[in-house]
C-alpha cells in the first residue's frame, strides 16, 4: 500500500483486553492501518459499523453475547464491503469451515503475535485494494465494453466433473456462432492441461505476461497466446510449477484486464479448487458456468459453493449458470432433482458419450469440429446460444458467411 493512500481502519470486537492491547500496539506499528474504538457485544455493533464505516472487522470468537454467525451473516449481507476477520481459539479450529461458509474472510488462530497478524492483514490488505481498484477501473472498462463482450468462468467444486471439456467446447462454440475472436485460458495455473487435450505444443503460457502486468500491450499479448489450429486462440497454464506459485491473485487481475482489452470473449477454466486466483477471475467475469454431474456428492458441493457465492462472496445468484454433464448416464439423479436440491434452474445439459470425449481428447480436437450429428456437438451449440441470449449479445450476422472450418479437420490427429 502506497503511503498516499488513507490509512485501513480496523474495528476489533474483543472483550479479551490481551487481544486488544497486542491488536492496537501492531496497528501503532504501521501507519497503513487504523484502529478504531470497539465494542464488546453485539447490541449495538452494526450501529458501530454503520457509523465509523471500518474497512476491516475483527472478531473475536469468544467475545461474549457475540453469535458469531449470526452476526457473520447479518454483516455480509448489510456491508458487504467490509472484510471480516474471525479470531478463533486453538481448540476451535474445526470452526473454521462454518465461519467461513457465514461470511468471514479470514481467520487469525488465537495465540498469535504482531507479525502474525499483520501478516494477515498486509495479505487481505491486498485483496481489498485491488477490489477498490476494479471498482476505480470502471472508467477504463467502459472505453474497451464496445471491443470486450463477456468473460466466462467454468467451475466446478468437484473434480473429474468435466469443467475442461465444457470450457473448449463451449470456447469452439462461442467462436462458431459469433464468428469473434475467443480466447480460452487455463485458470489451473498448477494442474492446467489444456494444452494437452488440444494437442498444442507450446512453451508459451500465462506466466509469460505477469512480469510485464504494467505495461500490456496486444502487441505482447498476441505474441504470448498461441493459435489452435481451429482458429482459437489459447493462453495455457504454466508447464514449471515455480512459475504458478509466483503468480499472485492482483497481478492475475491486471493480466486479464489486459487479456480483455484485446480478446472480445474469454473462457477461463478455473478446475475444482476455489483459490484466491479462482475468485480473482470470478470477480471479473459475467457469468459463472458451474458444472455438475447427476451425483449426490456434486449436489452437495454445488450447494456449498451457492452459499459461499451468497455468504462470503456476494455474487448475485443469476451469475451462476447451473451446467449438467453427463446427465443421462444410467442411474443418475434426474433434472428435477438436481434443480429441486439447488432451487434453481438447470442451464443446459451435456448427455453422456464416453466414446466422442475420449476421441475428442486422444485426438486434440474439440468436440465442436468433430461430426455434424454428434449429441455432444449439437448440446455445445445449444449452451452457446442460450448464452449469448444471456448474455444480451447477438451473433455478427455479416460473418456468419464465413467459411465454416472443415469436418476433415476433425479427423486429422496431428491437430495443434
Amino acid at each position: 500500500m502506497s503511503n498516499s493512500q488513507a490509512p485501513l481502519r480496523i474495528l476489533t470486537i474483543s472483550a479479551n483486553e490481551l487481544i486488544l492491547e497486542l491488536i492496537q500496539t501492531a496497528l501503532e506499528r504501521d501507519e497503513h492501518y487504523f484502529g478504531l474504538d470497539g465494542v464488546a457485544h453485539q447490541d449495538d455493533l452494526l450501529e458501530t459499523i454503520a457509523r465509523s464505516a471500518p474497512d476491516f472487522v475483527l472478531l473475536d470468537f469468544l467475545a461474549p453475547n457475540l453469535q458469531l454467525v449470526e452476526m457473520l451473516d447479518k454483516i455480509s449481507l448489510q456491508f458487504p464491503e467490509v472484510v471480516t476477520i474471525v479470531i478463533l481459539p486453538e481448540d476451535q479450529v474445526a470452526e473454521v469451515h462454518r465461519v467461513l461458509m457465514a461470511g468471514a474472510r479470514a481467520f487469525i488462530i488465537q495465540p498469535f503475535n504482531q507479525n502474525q497478524f499483520l501478516t494477515v492483514l498486509e495479505r487481505l490488505a491486498e485483496l481489498h485494494q485491488r477490489n477498490l481498484k476494479s471498482k476505480s477501473d470502471a472508467a477504463l472498462q467502459v472505453e474497451y465494453a464496445a471491443a470486450h463482450r463477456g468473460t466466462i468462468v467454468v467451475f466446478s467444486p468437484k473434480g473429474g466433473v468435466g469443467c475442461s471439456s465444457v470450457a473448449i467446447n463451449l470456447a469452439a462454440a462461442l467462436m462458431n456462432e459469433l464468428k469473434q475472436e475467443v480466447l480460452l485460458l487455463d485458470g489451473k495455473l498448477l494442474f492446467g492441461d489444456l494444452d494437452i487435450m488440444l494437442n498444442l505444443k507450446t512453451q508459451n503460457s500465462i506466466a509469460d505476461l505477469i512480469p510485464h502486468v504494467g505495461a500490456l500491450d496486444e502487441g505482447l499479448i498476441r505474441d504470448v497466446v498461441s493459435v489452435h489450429v481451429s482458429g482459437l486462440k489459447v493462453l495455457p497454464a504454466p508447464a514449471n510449477p515455480s512459475a504458478a506459485h509466483g503468480i499472485r491473485p492482483e497481478d492475475l487481475h491486471r493480466a486479464l484486464i489486459g487479456l480483455q482489452t484485446v480478446f472480445p470473449y474469454v473462457v477461463i477454466d478455473s478446475g475444482n479448487f476455489l483459490s484466491d486466483n479462482a475468485v480473482t477471475f470470478m470477480d471479473a467475469c459475467h457469468k459463472i458456468i458451474l458444472v455438475v454431474n447427476p451425483d449426490i456428492a456434486c449436489l452437495r458441493d454445488a450447494s456449498r459453493f451457492f452459499e459461499i457465492c451468497r455468504t462470503t462472496l456476494s455474487f448475485p445468484k443469476d451469475k451462476v449458470l447451473v451446467v449438467v454433464n453427463q446427465h443421462d448416464q444410467r442411474d443418475g439423479l434426474s433434472l428435477k432433482d438436481i434443480e429441486r436440491a439447488l432451487q434453481v434452474k438447470v442451464f443446459a445439459t451435456f448427455p453422456w458419450d464416453r466414446r466422442t470425449s475420449l476421441q475428442s481428447i486422444n485426438r486434440g480436437v474439440p468436440v465442436m469440429l468433430q461430426a455434424q450429428n454428434s449429441p455432444l456437438r449439437k448440446a455445445s451449440m445449444n449452451f452457446a446460444t442460450n448464452l449469448i441470449a444471456a448474455l444480451g449479445h447477438v451473433p455478427n450476422e455479416a460473418a456468419k458467411t464465413r467459411k465454416v472450418l472443415s469436418d476433415v479437420l476433425s479427423k486429422s490427429s496431428r491437430l495443434g
